[in-house]
């Protein structure tokens, strides 16, 4: 029966390191690294659910509360799958049209090229556009826009404080959720068909705009 391979050597006795001994060395020295590469702190790291390391890779460098669509994970499982599955990582890139509900609030300054954490989901304070003579209950990104969140009707961020006054620009406190900001319903007309249904639209609030995903039908639950 062969021995313990990782058996420790006593002192004056020959060195030998079996194969299998190398490479769970090697093994070893390879987590340690992937580890490194998020951070020292990313055992403890690897509890939060709110939270994801990410890579600035936006071009520029990026201070506290900026705002960053989240891309491809920084470790991709055919690399590591052990690191992988063991914590969320992203590429934190310059939000645009299609990052709604996909972004992530910078918990800390992040040089071009490093690594951070972000909330991805919880609460964050964070810069808000307000317009003018109006105040939403909802926020989203603004595209190509790292600074701040737009405040809009409907969003996949809910706001659940704003600073008062009226300024254009104000620190408020979100909550990421993605909460269903899809389903909202635009009846088209008031003539309802043979089956007591009015012709309709399901939308969603993107881009500045109301954007139609698709037709539906709507029923008057009063009637």
């Amino acid at each position: 029966m062969a021995g313990d391979p990782l058996k420790k050597v006593q002192s004056g006795e020959q060195l030998r390191i079996p194969a299998e001994a190398y490479n769970a060395f090697i093994d070893a020295a390879r987590s340690v690294r992937s580890q490194q590469a998020l951070g020292a702190d990313a055992q403890q790291f690897a509890r939060q659910t709110t939270l994801a390391k990410v890579r600035n890779v936006t071009g520029s460098n990026r201070e506290r509360f900026a705002i960053v669509g989240l891309s491809q994970p920084i470790i991709a499982p055919a690399d590591n799958e052990a690191e992988f599955l063991r914590q969320p990582t992203f590429d934190g890139v310059v939000p645009a049209d299609g990052h709604e509900g996909r972004f992530g609030v910078l918990l800390e300054p992040i040089p071009v090229g490093k690594i951070g954490v972000a909330a991805v989901a919880g609460v964050v304070p964070v810069r808000m556009l307000v317009s003018p003579g109006v105040l939403y209950d909802h926020a989203e990104i603004l595209s190509s826009t790292t600074f701040l969140l737009r405040n809009v009707p409907h969003g996949s961020a809910r706001i659940l404080w704003i600073e008062p006054g009226d300024g254009f620009l104000r620190w408020a406190v979100i909550r990421l959720d993605d909460g269903d900001y899809e389903a909202h319903v635009f009846v088209t007309s008031n003539i309802a068909d043979s089956g007591g249904f009015y012709p309709a639209l399901v939308q969603r609030y993107t881009g500045g705009a109301w954007v139609t995903l698709f037709e539906c039908k709507a029923i008057d639950i009063n009637r």
